[in-house]
Order: structure tokens, then sequence, then C-alpha cells
């Protein structure tokens, strides 16, 4: 799917799954989230493009991949990066780039969505340089 760099209320980038090359087979889509409509073994994988005209003051944001349950209250970190950005001059154009891909167990009903800790930051050109997906192995 594509990215649409808005992030949601609940911090998940939105993207959008009836562009470019995104199409969803055997999967729901709700806010931003991929939704597992039968359970098994997935291979979930994202990548963003950040970058910016110049550096801002924090040097790292986090890139993830997280799980929402009905069997659990909370958000469940399944794969997470720290991207570590801006190590030239401040004032200079930078791009850096964070691929996160691995195995997971999902059931009927979990949410599987991205979150990228400065939304603003990702890069979004062709549907390339950011994606989002999962298929069921």
């Amino acid at each position: 799917a594509d990215a649409d760099i808005s992030s949601q209320p609940n911090g998940s980038l939105r993207w959008e799954p009836g562009k470019s090359w995104a199409f969803i087979r055997g999967l729901g889509y709700h806010g931003g989230s991929l939704v597992c409509h039968q359970p098994g073994l997935y291979f979930i994988y994202s990548k963003v493009q950040l970058g910016a005209p110049g550096c801002p003051a924090r040097a790292t944001t986090l890139h993830g991949i997280h799980k929402r349950t009905p069997r659990y209250p909370g958000v469940l970190d399944l794969l997470v990066n720290k991207v570590v950005y801006c190590p030239q001059a401040r004032g200079v154009p930078w791009a850096r780039h964070s691929f996160l891909g691995g195995l997971v167990h999902l059931e009927t009903g979990d949410e599987v969505f991205t979150r990228v800790q400065a939304p603003e930051l990702v890069r979004v050109v062709d549907g390339t340089r950011s994606y989002f997906g999962m298929f069921m192995i």
C-alpha cells in the first residue's frame, strides 16, 4: 500500500490501499491497519523513506510495525527500528530509509499497522519509496 504522510489518531500512518501498486487480497483495511481475516503465519513488511531539507534538533526517530488484538488491551510492538539521521551539517538536505520485515502469527481480527515517531519526515514519491504490507505463508 502507498503511504499518505498524515497519521491516524492512533498514531499509525495512513495508507492508500487502492492507489499505485496497492492491492488487498484476503485482508481487510481499517484506519491505517491491515486486518487479518484468517489465522496463520504472515510475513509483515514496511519500508519508509525519510528526509527533510535540513536537520531538526532531534536526530533519531522510531519506525515500527505494531499489532492491536481483541485479546490484549494495549498495542503490541512487533518490529521496531531506531533510525539515526542527519550525520552531516545542519541545513543540508538528507534522506534515509528504514526497512522492517518478519514472520508473525496472527489471529482473526488482529490489526497490524505502522508508526513513525516523526511522521512529517516520511517521503512519498511514487509508491516505491514508502510501503507496507503482509502476506500469508
